[in-house]
């Protein structure tokens, strides 16, 4: 009995993969148009109505606008009484001027080519799966704006794969606190009545030098960054008004806080240094640490190293930026491994966007595809792997 139970665990496996390949073709010419019509975050319109139609076509039932963006949507397949629901996120912006250099045409078909695979081959009524397509994930709203429409309710986990010049089942983002500091003065002629004005770039300069004091007092995993966005108008006027966008990221909770509280000291006190006024203004683009799940992260490696490929590259916080996907990760099990599509690569670069429109970029897409259905798939069938997995995601969240 048990090997008869064995054979046909691994027939619907091998079946699984046979629905990838069948439908390999057609999603790699939509990474490919993709590839060739980038539309930047919130103006998706085309890429997310091509996902759209891949997914009614098979079955899913496509709910769109989602979150408030025109772009967005939630599909689903299989019983609404399903003990296990799984959602893939399908991402699909690109960047300003150089395209898909952050890979979004091979991660959103290869969600959408995992999703169909298993609605082909799963039995509905163990397995619902949802899509979901993120649009802006390049300016971090997104996700964020889903996760605040209820999009991941009832989801018992969350993936996807992203490209990457490495291969790895886990990987952490970094939180990002996004704060758009205006400092404000007063205007005066900078030569024949400088004593008249209140220089607001005084209070800009200010702030980048004591941030560069405080950055030998930060944890390692702590970056603060930023830019001057208005420094004034003209040299001969004294500016009344200037501008920094300073971002500040951490890999944990406690050292993020920490930091965002520090950096505004920082400007708090160049405003108090200069006489010039402060406001702060939080982006909607922050974004918390990611919430890691090993255990759905391990489920992931064991179908790499049953698909013959070895992990590689960079460790889980080596080499990291952050992501809208994290505050995915603070409501469902989440996670969002690597597949390589090239060596040495630095995402978005012009190098990057040409791997993603790569025949290498091509057959990561597949192997991505493959590793997530098969995921799923096996937590379908599984009870005791998802209560590890949930227990975890608990465990990390009281902690959080």
């Amino acid at each position: 009995m048990a090997t008869a139970t064995r054979f046909a665990e691994d027939d619907e496996r091998a079946r699984i993969l046979a629905a990838v390949d069948d439908d390999a073709a057609e999603a790699q010419a939509l990474a490919r148009w993709m590839a060739e019509h980038p539309e930047l975050a919130l103006a998706e319109h085309e890429a997310s109505a091509r996902f759209r139609a891949w997914l009614a076509a098979r079955g899913f039932r496509v709910v769109a606008p989602a979150g408030g963006m025109d772009t967005a949507f939630v599909a689903e397949h299989g019983a609404t009484g399903a003990p296990f629901v799984a959602a893939l996120l399908a991402e699909m912006d690109a960047l300003p001027g150089i395209g898909h250099a952050c890979g979004h045409n091979l991660s959103g078909p290869a969600s959408l080519l995992a999703a169909s695979a298993l609605a082909r081959v799963a039995p509905t009524e163990l397995l619902r799966v949802r899509v979901v397509g993120c649009p802006a994930e390049e300016i971090g709203v997104g996700k964020r704006r889903l996760v605040a429409a209820g999009a991941f309710d009832g989801a018992d986990v969350a993936l996807m794969a992203h490209a990457g010049g490495m291969r790895r089942a886990h990987r952490l983002f970094l939180g990002n606190r996004k704060l758009e500091l205006v400092y404000r003065g007063r205007a005066a002629h900078a030569a024949a009545y400088p004593e008249r004005g209140v220089n607001a770039l005084d209070g800009v300069i200010a702030l980048f030098v004591a941030i560069g004091l405080l950055r030998q007092q930060l944890p390692r995993g702590v970056r603060v960054h930023g830019i001057v966005s208005d420094g004034g108008k003209a040299p001969n006027v004294i500016p009344e008004r200037a501008a920094a966008r300073v971002w500040i990221r951490a890999i944990d909770d406690a050292e993020m806080r920490d930091a965002g509280e520090r950096v505004l000291a920082c400007a708090h006190g160049a405003a108090a240094a200069t006489g010039t006024t402060l406001d702060v203004r939080e982006e909607e683009g922050t974004s918390p640490p990611l919430l890691p799940n090993l255990a759905l992260a391990s489920a992931y490696r064991r179908q790499l190293e049953a698909l013959g490929l070895a992990e590689f590259g960079p460790g889980p916080e080596e080499a990291i930026g952050s992501s809208d996907i994290t505050h995915v990760s603070r409501v469902v099990p989440t996670i969002h491994p690597n597949f390589p599509i090239g060596e040495g690569l630095e995402i978005h670069s012009r190098a990057f966007g040409e791997a993603a429109a790569s025949e290498r970029g091509l057959a990561g897409l597949l192997e991505a595809a493959r590793a997530l259905a098969l995921t799923v798939r096996d937590l379908a069938r599984d009870p005791a792997e998802r209560a590890a997995i949930a227990a975890e995601f608990a465990s990390r969240a009281r902690s959080s």
